[in-house]
């Protein structure tokens, strides 16, 4: 009797982790050529794919391929787009808050407490939220940081 895939997992998710299956079965499979490369890159850079990647492995028998993979990112990026649409509103009413600050003059408390306290990312990431004010200042910090 052939042993599939599907029936080994069943039977061994008993008492180990459905990730460390996956592992072995990546392991095995790489050796074997038999995940496609791109699936495999997207594992490895992305274990949060895995678990719903390993669904698919067991409703596939077997290796799903790229396509299923890059889907099952997809999805898990709509979810974080939508994550961030959620937060929308208080980012706004945050930014809004900074922007008031610093249209009142506040330029050094906005500097010192608001934009000296995000990392260099966080700050690209905002920018295109920031006012008018709030992103003339921070020009000014980056033309300092340079040493213009």
């Amino acid at each position: 009797m052939q042993v599939s895939w599907h029936h080994t997992v069943r039977g061994a998710a008993r008492g180990t982790p459905r990730r460390v299956l996956l592992t072995y079965f990546m392991i095995f499979h790489s050796f074997c050529g038999m995940i496609d490369p791109i699936a495999l890159e997207v594992l490895a850079a992305v274990p949060e794919v895995a678990e719903r990647y390993l669904g698919l492995v067991e409703a596939a028998d077997g290796d799903p391929g790229a396509a299923a993979a890059l889907t099952e990112l997809a999805d898990l990026v709509a979810g974080l787009v939508s994550e961030m649409e959620r937060h929308r509103p208080l980012l706004t009413r945050c930014l809004a808050a900074v922007e008031a600050a610093a249209a009142h003059g506040e330029d050094d408390l906005v500097v010192g407490a608001f934009i000296d306290s995000l990392s260099p990312d966080e700050l690209v990431v905002l920018r295109p939220w920031l006012g008018r004010r709030t992103v003339a200042l921070l020009e000014e910090v980056d033309a300092e940081d340079a040493g213009c």
